[in-house]
Parts: C-alpha cells; sequence; structure tokens
C-alpha cells in the first residue's frame, strides 16, 4: 500500500562527511532517479552533521523519516538512535544506518538496537531509494491505520454514552409527561403504578450506569484497595458467594428460557479477600454470560457455574453456549468501553462490568482466564490463590507473575516440516526476552487462515512455498488494517542481495538466509518484539488517556437528581390511592419534575463535553460550517432559549436586534449552544430578581464583537468562582457543576468556530462582561482556519 502523491515528506540525513552529505541530498531531486524508484512525495530534506545537531533539528520538525551514519563526532549513530527511541512522540519514525560499518557482527548490533534497516556503503543509489520508498509506505500506512483506530474508538465510546446514558433518562422524561398528563383524565390511577414503574426503572438503569463509572474511577486511582485493605480477611464460604450471585441473577436468565446449573465441590479451602467484592465479580460474570447466550428462540442453551481445586488454586468456572468471539478479542475482552459486535446486540451496557470484575479480581492477587469459541460459547474462569493461615496475605494488586517473562505469539509460515518442527521447537525453548508461544502453517495460505483465528505479534516467513509464496503471503498482510502492525521476518534460503533487496522493498522488518544463527535469530526476535510492544504501549497509553478524560467527567453531582427522582416516585408508588389529587401529590411530581431536569442537563452537559475531548465536536463542526449572514440572529436566537429560565429567576433579557453585522464562517448550531451557555452563566451571576443581561452586538474592521453585560451587582462567591475559573489553565469542572461545563463547552464551541471570548469588567461602565469574538468572512476570502 503506497502512500498518496506528492504526500508532504519530511527526511532527516545525519551524515558528518560533507561531500556524502551533499551527495545523499541531491538524490531527492533527481527527477528521472525519483520517477524510476517511485518516490513520488513532496520531499523536505533536513541534514545534520551528527546525532546532537540531529536532535535539535527534529526538536523543531519531526521527520517522516531518518537516514543517518553511525561513526559520528559528537554523538555517534547508535546514541543518536537510542535517543530517538526515548522520545514517544519518536518511536514510529523509519530509522536507516547508512554507514561503512560493513561486517556481519555489526549489521547485526545494528538491527538488534532497532534500526529499522541497516545498508552498507557503498550503496546503489535506486536501491537506497527504493528502500526509502518501502519504509515510507509503510510507516504511513502504520499511521493512517492507528488514526483509524482512534477515530474508532471515539466513535464506539461516544456511542455507548450516548445510548447507555440517554435510553434511561428517555425512560425517567417520558414517563414522567404521561404521569403529569394522566392527572387531567379521571379516572386515570390505574396508569400511575405503570408509569411510576417506568421512572424508576430508568433511574435504577441510569444508577447502575454511573456506580459503574464511579467503581471504575476507584479501581484506578487505588480508591478502591484502600478499602479492600480494610475489609479483606479470610473467606471460607465461595461456594454460597456463588449461590447467591446465582439467585441475584436467576430471573434474569429465566426472562430469557436459560437454565442456570451450579455444580459445587465440596469442602472449599480458604481464600483472602471481600466477599462483597468478590459476589460483585461472579454476578457480573454471570450477567455477561446470560446477556450473550441465545434466547428463547433457541432451546437447549444453559450455562454452567462451577467451583474447584487445583494445586495451590481455587476456582469459579462460567460455561455458556452462547455466541462465543474469536481468540484474538481474548486480550481486548477486559478492556474499558470494549464491547464486541455491540451492532448485533441490543442493551449490552457500556464496555464496563469486566474491566471492573478484572481490577475486583487482580486485588484479590487472582487472574480471569478466558476461552471462546464462535458460535459454541465461552468459559471465564476465576483463579484465586488459596489463603493459609501461616502465611502472611499477599498485598493488594501484587503481580503474581512480575518475574515470569512476558509473553509473546510468533507465526511461523514453512513447507519443510522438518525445518518448521526444529524453528518451532527453538522459539518454545529459547530463553530471550518473551516466552513466545508458537502457531504454524506451511503456506501463505495457511498463514492467512490463522491469522484471522489468532493474532500474532510476529510473523516469521519463508518465501518459496507452494499455493501462496512468501511475498504475496506479505501482501496480504499488509493489506489488512488488523495486521499492518505485525513485524514480519523473512526467513528464507534466497541468500543473493538482489534476493534481500527485493525482500525489504517488500516490506519485511528483517531478511534473514537459511542456515541461520539460532542465537542470533532469538536477538532479534527479541529486538522486533521489544520495538512493536512500545509501539503497542504507546498506543494503549493514547486510547487509556481518551478513556480517563472521558471517566473524569463523571460527578457524584449525579445521584442527587437521581436520588430525589427514585425517592418521589418510590412514595408516590407506595401512597398513591390516598396522595391523588392533593397537595402531596403535587410536592411528589414538582420533585420528580425537578430532578428529571436536573437529570437530563447533566446526561446533556456529560455527552458534550465527551464529543469535545474525542474530537467529535470537531468533526461536526467542520462537516456544517459555511458562511454565516445576520449572525445578530443567532445571538438573539439564544437568548430566548434562555428565557424560560431567565423568567424564573426574575432576570430581564435584551437582546439588540437592531445593529446589522457582516457574515462570520462557522457553524450555527455550536455558535449558538456557546451563546447560550454563556448567558445561562450570567444568569446564575445575578444577586436578585429584577436585573438587567444585555446582549449587544458591534464590529471593528476585522471582527464582530457580541458583548453580554452582565448588571453591576452580582452574586460575589458565585463571580469569585468564575473569576478563579475563567484565569486557571486546567480548572476542574467537577468541583464546580454549575458553572464548569457550560464554561467548557461554551469555550470549546466558540473556539471550533474560530472566535474566542473574553471575561472582564468594563472600564466604562464598571460593569462585568463576556465578549465574544469572530473573525468577518467576506465571499472572496478562504474561510477562516479553525484552530
Amino acid at each position: 500500500m503506497s502512500a498518496p502523491t506528492n504526500h508532504p515528506t519530511r527526511i532527516l540525513l545525519v551524515e558528518d562527511d560533507a561531500s556524502m552529505l551533499e551527495g545523499m541530498h541531491d538524490l531527492f531531486f533527481m527527477p528521472s532517479l525519483l520517477e524510476s524508484t517511485g518516490l513520488d512525495f513532496d520531499i523536505e530534506v533536513m541534514t545534520a552533521e551528527n546525532g546532537k545537531e540531529a536532535l535539535a533539528v527534529m526538536a523543531d520538525h519531526t521527520p517522516d523519516l531518518i537516514v543517518s551514519d553511525i561513526m559520528m563526532p559528537v554523538m555517534d549513530g547508535f546514541q543518536f538512535l537510542a535517543a530517538v527511541h526515548e522520545n514517544p512522540d519518536w518511536i514510529h519514525i523509519p530509522f536507516i544506518f547508512l554507514t561503512a560499518k560493513g561486517n556481519k557482527q555489526e549489521i547485526l548490533e545494528g538491527q538488534i538496537r532497532g534500526a529499522n534497516l541497516y545498508i552498507t556503503k557503498p550503496f546503489v543509489s535506486a536501491e537506497l531509494l527504493e528502500l526509502i520508498k518501502s519504509q515510507l509506505d509503510k510507516s504511513f500506512q502504520r499511521q493512517l491505520t492507528r488514526k483509524q483506530d482512534v477515530m474508532d474508538l471515539k466513535k464506539g465510546i461516544l456511542q455507548i454514552l450516548n445510548h447507555e446514558f440517554r435510553t434511561p433518562l428517555t425512560y425517567v422524561t417520558a414517563y414522567y409527561e404521561m404521569l403529569a398528563d394522566s392527572l387531567n383524565r379521571v379516572p386515570a390511577n390505574e396508569n400511575f403504578r405503570d408509569y411510576l414503574r417506568g421512572i424508576q426503572a430508568g433511574c435504577i438503569r441510569l444508577t447502575k450506569l454511573i456506580e459503574d463509572f464511579i467503581y471504575v474511577i476507584d479501581l484506578r486511582t487505588g480508591t478502591f484497595q484502600s478499602e479492600f485493605q480494610k475489609n479483606a480477611h479470610p473467606i471460607t464460604n465461595v461456594n454460597a458467594i456463588v449461590q447467591m450471585a446465582i439467585e441475584a441473577n436467576e430471573a434474569q436468565a429465566a426472562q430469557k428460557g436459560i437454565p442456570l446449573h451450579f455444580v459445587p465441590a465440596a469442602a472449599l479451602p480458604p481464600v483472602y479477600g471481600d466477599e462483597d467484592a468478590l459476589q460483585n465479580v461472579f454476578e457480573r460474570l454471570l450477567n455477561n454470560a446470560i446477556k450473550f447466550t441465545s434466547d428463547k428462540a433457541v432451546t437447549g442453551k444453559q450455562i454452567t457455574v462451577s467451583t474447584g481445586v487445583q494445586a495451590n488454586e481455587l476456582f469459579v468456572t462460567f460455561q455458556d453456549e452462547g455466541m462465543g468471539f474469536p481468540r484474538h478479542i481474548e486480550s481486548q475482552i477486559f478492556d474499558l468501553f470494549f464491547q464486541y459486535n455491540r451492532s448485533l446486540l441490543e442493551q449490552q451496557g457500556a464496555g464496563m462490568g469486566l474491566t471492573i470484575a478484572k481490577g475486583l479480581v487482580d486485588l484479590h492477587n487472582g487472574r480471569i482466564q478466558v476461552e471462546s469459541q464462535e458460535d459454541k460459547g465461552s468459559t471465564f474462569t476465576v483463579v484465586l490463590p488459596i489463603y493459609n493461615s501461616e502465611n502472611e496475605p499477599l498485598p493488594a494488586a501484587l503481580s503474581r507473575n512480575e518475574f515470569e517473562p512476558p509473553q509473546a505469539t510468533v507465526l511461523i509460515v514453512e513447507d519443510e516440516h522438518s525445518l518448521l518442527i526444529g524453528l518451532r521447537e527453538l522459539l518454545e525453548i529459547s530463553e530471550g526476552h518473551y516466552r513466545l508461544h508458537v502457531l504454524t502453517a506451511v503456506n501463505g495460505q495457511e498463514g492467512l487462515k490463522v491469522l484471522y483465528e489468532h493474532q500474532p505479534d510476529l510473523i516469521i516467513s519463508d518465501i518459496m512455498m507452494p499455493i501462496m509464496d512468501g511475498f504475496e503471503f506479505l501482501e496480504r498482510v499488509r493489506q489488512n488494517a488488523n495486521w499492518v502492525q505485525i513485524p514480519f521476518v523473512f526467513l528464507t534460503a534466497k541468500g543473493e542481495h538482489q534476493d534481500r533487496h527485493i525482500g525489504l522493498r517488500s516490506g519485511a522488518e528483517v531478511y534473514i538466509t537459511k542456515p541461520y544463527d539460532s542465537d542470533e535469530l532469538i536477538q532479534l526476535i527479541d529486538a522486533q518484539l521489544d520495538r512493536y510492544f512500545q509501539l503497542q504501549g504507546i498506543m494503549s497509553q493514547n486510547f487509556d488517556a481518551l478513556k480517563r478524560s472521558i471517566l473524569n467527567l463523571i460527578t457524584p453531582d449525579f445521584r442527587l437528581p437521581l436520588s430525589a427522582v427514585r425517592m418521589y416516585s418510590e412514595s408516590l408508588a407506595a401512597g398513591l390511592v390516598d396522595v391523588k389529587n392533593d397537595a402531596e401529590l403535587k410536592e411528589s411530581l414538582h420533585g420528580i419534575q425537578e430532578g428529571s431536569v436536573r437529570l437530563t442537563h447533566l446526561v446533556e452537559d456529560f455527552i458534550s463535553l465527551a464529543e469535545i475531548r474525542t474530537e467529535e465536536t470537531k468533526v461536526a463542526v467542520s462537516m456544517r460550517e459555511q458562511p454565516i449572514y445576520q449572525p445578530e440572529l443567532i445571538f438573539c436566537e439564544a437568548s430566548q432559549e434562555c428565557t424560560i429560565v431567565a423568567e424564573a429567576a426574575g432576570i430581564q433579557l435584551q437582546c439588540d436586534v437592531h445593529t446589522k453585522l457582516p457574515p462570520v464562517y462557522g457553524d450555527s448550531i455550536t455558535l449558538r449552544e456557546g451563546v447560550r451557555r454563556l448567558v445561562d452563566i450570567g444568569i446564575k451571576l445575578c444577586s436578585h430578581a429584577g436585573q438587567k443581561i444585555a446582549l449587544l452586538p458591534a464590529r471593528n474592521a476585522d471582527e464582530i464583537h457580541l458583548t453580554i453585560a452582565l448588571p453591576s451587582q452580582l452574586a460575589q462567591t458565585a463571580l469569585d468562582t468564575v473569576l478563579t475559573m475563567w484565569t486557571a489553565e486546567d480548572f476542574d469542572l467537577l468541583s464546580q457543576p454549575e458553572f464548569g461545563p457550560n464554561m467548557s463547552i461554551a469555550k470549546n464551541y466558540i473556539k471550533l468556530n474560530n472566535g474566542r471570548i473574553q471575561f472582564n469588567k468594563n472600564s466604562q461602565t464598571n460593569q462585568y462582561q463576556f465578549v465574544i469574538h469572530l473573525p468577518i468572512y467576506t465571499p472572496s476570502d478562504n474561510a477562516p482556519n479553525t484552530t
């Protein structure tokens, strides 16, 4: 897969020999040579004479590829490569050694240290450019895949949040409206209880969702670990805990027609932990099994729960006969917000249940093992260490495998049976950095079948094979976005220089000729796996940072309106007959209404902030933005949307509709919403009823201004809060839920519309004001650049 033609590309050349550096530089400006090698990028060449200079260049301009000598003064190539790989932002950059150091051991050292290619001088110019093109194509393809993975994650999270928050909220608001409307129809009380049950169902589901969010936060911040250490003790009744988990899920299983079978082992030994936490784990795993087991349309499906002991460990197994999932999903199944085939299943939650279950089991120094097969079912096994009263309990969250080498999976594709078996045995017994699990195939076609079932961390392939050779196999691997990141090693008898060049030009990371040195092979495998896992680790950190930013939006403030809605609906249900038409009924309805309105605002704020943090809002704005004529009307529309809130507070809103403004370029939806939220903050800042807020449009040569002029007397405590938050670079949204979400959303929405906001005191009137600045758009100009 090639990068697009004329793709802007920076190449950094690092060489201390001035004539060599000049010659290498000139290669990229020879049209006939570039055309013959297919290197049709828009190339910018940067140069440096040693590693130290090169790092200074990279600090200002990140290259897309580096070609470096090794023997240089001040900082040599090996030191330079190590410095590049220490920076997470540079680890993905292809690095080519071009050097006179050409003996076998020197080449091996360069590859082990992490260079993508090792080329010796003298070199053939066309071959060098072909290899550079291959490295750039591969790098750009991988970057594109990583970006797509991030976009898919963002969209998946937003889909989950929208569905899982808004669906139960609809229960609350819709059933409240039906309940209130039914008061005008007599007799109607036979429907009251149905409406109340709908409200309560929405509250229960939303409460569970928010509690799960807080659970994940507590597990990640260590808060729950502290509680666990206080409550943990020897537990002798694991079977009883499992039985309680089964009883808690019996109704749900019965509704789907799925029998639950419990096969307990007699006289289980004790484990050390927290009974409530273990029951939580068992309930979540059983709920998951029920959810993914076929419904009544398919009879004969069942779920079996069993307990037992093996060696020094106690296990609890949950085996279902449901839809199952591919083996390569096993490594992702416990990731936060991960859901397999969500589009095929309704209401399957927010992707937090298994994350919480694993976190709780980790606190018990245990693990969860997973086995699954599509259309056959899944087995989740909780494994816990047996408690020995003579030993001190292990500290919570201690890794039981911290001294074991990490595991990695390698796929070997080789048609010669004896070579295949020999290489498999070598890798399985090797004492390198990794404990290797080996998959095998006898040709490229069989290799593809293995890849569809498993996700190896490295591929080793022969070239000359029947049915599908190594070159075609590599090409097919690189065409699949799910496999493009996997390092690929050719291990072949084709040992001529041209063979090696073709192999590397095709996109293989390493080209090894038979017969091979076993120790060197293991070293090269370790080096490729090190780099692969480093890149995967950085990607996981980016994913975790995104997920953490979403988690941080959840606030305990959600619990207040939820509790209010549940309290009033339960109270109304308990005394429905006695309070149907009196003041007590109205009080309960008023409480439900207030709670549901507050809940609606919190959910909408949460979704809006999540869309900003995942950059989904930025994408939406870029698709909707266009010239906005008469922007003063948008300001007045925003003011009108605040009328009800303003009237309830006794605040008068005045919008100047007579001043005509020139057009701006942007998205009217987010622009109007940004203004509305600033007006809402202004209303909350007012100290008493009867005050006035004025929206005053104006312009200068380059910008239009909208001033939201606040009254002279403001609530001092609220004003101090807003001033503090406005000037803080990274204020805590959750500490001030009354102002924080509005402030953050308004700032981001105006910024996405190429504008900025000031909050200051007018020097003439001595009154505080919000001033929105937006650049003027003229049809002859291009749209302003989005910040």
